[in-house]
Formats: structure tokens, sequence, C-alpha cells
């Protein structure tokens, strides 16, 4: 059976539709997707930022819609921001899902001393924008200016925006998949 939208519910359909093609149609969206499920809407631009044309792009970042998707029909799930500002969430099966975070490339503190179990990293600073999804381990993230620690772990989405500044203790040693933008 067809799902019969109230008229309210099909002008903000119409809108998005007309607010898709215009973002579009813009020259840094070409990694711009859509992700309609009945739980969420998700639209992204993180394959580009918001980078202007002459903007350096960090090393790290540089070429990630080419590392992650080779044609367009393959980029309509996969990384996606889910915050601008620092934030942590608990994944659900759907969501690890609907980012393909399990392909995400993988890094871990096992063989980095700098990230040994017990070191604190003071006042580092995000070069580019990561979103984690934590497979193993703890860390310890107190933010520049607050005074509370947050503490993450397995199962747990880490969105740290541009430029964050926190202080980082590694308290279990830790494994992630990562997406840069």
């Amino acid at each position: 059976s067809s799902t019969r939208y109230s008229p309210v519910m099909n002008s903000l359909l119409s809108l998005m539709i007309l607010l898709i093609a215009v973002v579009g149609s813009l020259p840094c969206m070409q990694g711009f997707s859509l992700i309609h499920k009945p739980s969420r809407i998700a639209f992204s631009t993180s394959l580009c930022s918001s980078l202007a044309e002459n903007d350096e792009v960090h090393p790290a970042v540089a070429g990630w819609p080419d590392k992650y998707c080779s044609n367009e029909e393959e980029c309509g799930v996969g990384p996606q921001i889910l915050h601008t500002e620092f934030a942590v969430d608990k994944g659900t099966d759907e969501l690890v899902e609907d980012l393909d975070a399990l392909n995400w490339p993988t890094w871990t503190t096992a063989d980095k001393e700098k990230w040994a179990v017990g070191n604190q990293n003071t006042d580092k600073v995000m070069p580019y924008g990561e979103l984690s999804y934590v497979l193993s381990g703890k860390l310890e993230i107190i933010p520049a200016g607050q005074e509370e620690a947050v503490i993450v772990g397995p199962g747990d989405f880490v969105t740290f925006p541009e430029g964050f500044k926190a202080s980082w203790r590694v308290l279990e040693e830790l494994t992630w998949h990562y997406f840069l933008y």
C-alpha cells in the first residue's frame, strides 16, 4: 500500500527536494547525500566540509570521497557528520549500518607510546573533523574550559569537530574506526 501524507507533509517534502536541488548544485557539495529511514533523515555535506576553494585541506582528510566510494551510487550509505560540536552518542545497529562504520579505517593506541594507558595528552587540538566509532577501550576527554571529564567506550560514536581542544587520557588501550572530514 502507498503512504499518504498530509498537505503540510507534502509541502515539507517538496521543500526538502528543492533544498536538495539547490544544495546539490553548489560547487562544494559533490559529497552531499540524503539518508531517509523511518527513524531519521540526515543530510551531509561532510565530504567537502565548508572549505572555500582556496583553503588548504589537511593531508589526512584529502581524498576521503575517493577513499570511501568510487562512484555516486556507492555514496548513498556511509560516513556522515552527526554533529557540528563535540558529542558522544551510543551507537545503534541501525546507525552503525547506515554509516558503514565497520568498514572505516582503524586506529589503535597499541603501538603508540604517546597514547599509552595512563598518559595524559594536554590541550590536543583537532586539525580536522573526525567521527570515531569506539570498538574497545576507554578514553577520558576533558574539553577545554570544562572541568568534568567525558568517558567514551565501546559502542560510542564520538564527534570531534575541527579545532576542538581537550585533554585526553587513555584509560584502557583503544581501538576505533574513524571518518575524517
